[in-house]
């Protein structure tokens, strides 16, 4: 499912990179054991918009050079690929990693209007996620999980701090829930995101710790904690984990007040 903020986004993301014209070599993917080569010469060869799931799912999962990405390959390809994730298609096995070529790129690549894509479209993501509008499929359930997105985007090397700045002041009671359940088994216990794939990230580990401890972040969250029409939906919100919903709200209420 998609929204109309990641449709703009998407739609954006045609016109900023329009010009970039397909690949005239072989992409920079693995043809003898990762990517079918055939598959490899249609996202050179189909027009753009006419690429499926599956061929992004080979070229972004398949090895690739370890010193940096080739960055008009990389965005001429952004605008389908940007497309198949709002639809929630599965175009890498895991969700943290959908973005990863963007952010091997050398830096400087990405203008100020291609990077302001790349930022809109991120934030209409995570804003859909807070709602609980951008949902999936099968594997791809970290479509749910806001933490997955921030890893995410900390892969792309796009910026962290609007997205946590727009999550603190969100008005959704389901941004709230999604608090509680990301952060109670994601960041409390060990205060860092427990994300596989946040492990090596310092940059992203560093901004999330530094907001979650922040004063302001604890207070406008005790806020929501208590207010009326979030007490309402504890009891009616089922927990995915053995844990309790209402459990869950009590020990980060006393994390975000102690």
């Amino acid at each position: 499912m998609t929204t109309p903020a990641l449709n703009a986004a998407v739609r954006r993301a045609y016109e900023v990179f329009g010009a970039y014209t397909p690949p005239q070599h072989p992409l920079d993917v693995c043809t003898f054991c990762c990517m079918d080569e055939e598959l490899e010469r249609e996202m050179r060869a189909v027009p753009l918009r006419r690429l499926k799931r599956l061929h992004f799912y080979e070229y972004s999962t398949g090895a690739k050079s370890v010193d940096g990405q080739p960055a008009d390959e990389v965005k001429y390809l952004l605008p389908r690929l940007l497309e198949l994730l709002a639809n929630g298609e599965d175009t890498h096995h895991s969700v943290e990693l959908a973005l990863d070529r963007v952010g091997r790129c050398p830096a400087g690549s990405f203008d100020a209007d291609e990077r302001a894509v790349l930022d809109e479209f991120m934030l209409a993501s995570f804003d859909a996620c807070l709602r609980g509008e951008w949902t999936a499929d099968g594997i791809w359930y970290d479509l749910e999980d806001p933490l997955a997105l921030l890893v995410m985007a900390d892969y792309a090397g796009i910026a962290l701090e609007p997205l946590l700045q727009h999550w603190a002041k969100h008005p959704s009671t389901h941004a709230t829930v999604r608090f509680v359940e990301s952060t109670y088994w994601g960041f409390w216990p060990s205060h860092k995101i427990t994300n596989a794939f946040a492990s090596d990230r310092p940059r992203l580990q560093a901004v999330f710790k530094d907001w979650m401890l922040a004063p302001s972040t604890k207070e406008a969250f005790t806020k929501r904690l208590l207010q009326p029409q979030f007490l309402d939906q504890v009891e009616q919100t089922a927990s995915n984990t053995c844990a309790p919903f209402p459990v869950m709200v009590d020990a980060v209420f006393d994390h975000l007040t102690c």
